[in-house]
């Protein structure tokens, strides 16, 4: 079973419009809600690949139960703890004109010691199944930098593989904690290594450098033009291209690469097809409307287009 840990969760509003004008009354054309949060869209994509996965999550107020209840709808398995406050709604506003996707992420409320305490006791009671921890997304407020760090340690005995989706402090910070993965987009390594990275050779140096920071390997995406894989022991570096969709939004694509990442490399322990399917949900997710994720199928099929090139 595939765990995932979300202290930051959501319910993701997606409008579809026309065109919006500030200052003024907008229809919209359709709308949808869907659980959300980095680590809710991870357990998400693990459930629609057909591995067993458990979302934990901190929720608070009637909110927080209709995320719980979303979730219930899908078929997927979580735990809350449950904290004062309203869970954060997040808004997708995808229009036609200008073509784009507006993103308003409220903060959340606020955590306290007390709450972090409650999920530090829910982690060490998980399931002897759980064989791959995946911690990830933004912080709620009151929740210090060095929360994922300490979290990574506090599981570390459970021999569960882990996987450390943050940005920022928080990941510079989990770094220390030695994860067994690491899922930096293109600005995140940037802000991480204190450089840019434009050209193809730099992501791959880039991967190469933080893999030697203390994570066992480390997936660094860049959305449409593919993902580099750096692996410490052995010694291994992986590049491989998107295949070519229908963009329609790529909220998610990245959430979705972590769980097709982590479902492939349970099932084959190859770090190539592991690769290779998760490649193929980013892309997969980048085909659907708002938050929706991907679909399995198109997982599938477009996994088989993934080229994997060893550098």
């Amino acid at each position: 079973m595939i765990v995932t840990v979300t202290l930051n969760p959501s319910l993701d509003e997606w409008v579809w419009m026309r065109r919006l004008d500030l200052g003024t009354l907008n229809r919209a054309v359709r709308f949808q809600r869907y659980a959300g949060g980095k680590g809710i869209n991870v357990a998400r994509g693990i459930h629609e690949l057909g591995a067993n996965t458990l979302a934990v999550a901190m929720a608070g107020g009637s909110d927080g139960q209709l995320l719980g209840k979303l979730l219930s709808q899908d078929g997927i398995a979580h735990r809350f703890v449950t904290i004062p406050g309203e869970t954060r709604n997040n808004y997708q506003i995808q229009t036609d004109r200008p073509r784009g996707i507006t993103q308003i992420n409220t903060p959340g409320p606020t955590v306290s010691r007390r709450d972090l305490r409650h999920l530090e006791r829910l982690l060490r009671d998980l399931p002897a199944t759980s064989r791959c921890i995946v911690l990830s997304g933004s912080l709620p407020p009151g929740v210090s930098t060095t929360t994922y760090a300490r979290l990574l340690r506090g599981v570390r005995e459970r021999r569960a593989l882990t996987v450390l989706d943050a940005s920022g402090a928080s990941l510079r910070h989990g770094l220390s904690a030695r994860p067994w993965l690491i899922k930096p987009n293109r600005a995140e390594a940037e802000e991480l290594l204190g450089r840019s990275l434009r050209q193809r050779h730099d992501i791959v140096q880039a991967a190469q450098d933080l893999v030697r920071r203390g994570p066992a390997s480390v997936l660094l995406s860049m959305g449409e033009e593919g993902a580099v894989l750096a692996v410490a022991h052995p010694s291994l570096t992986l590049f491989a291209t998107t295949p070519r969709v229908k963009t329609n939004s790529p909220v998610g694509a990245g959430d979705s690469l972590v769980a097709g990442f982590a479902v492939g490399w349970l099932r084959t322990r190859s770090w190539r097809d592991a690769l290779r399917l998760g490649v193929g949900c980013g892309a997969a997710c980048a085909m659907t409307p708002g938050t929706e994720l991907f679909h399995r199928a198109d997982a599938l099929r477009l996994a088989r287009r993934v080229v994997i090139t060893t550098l």
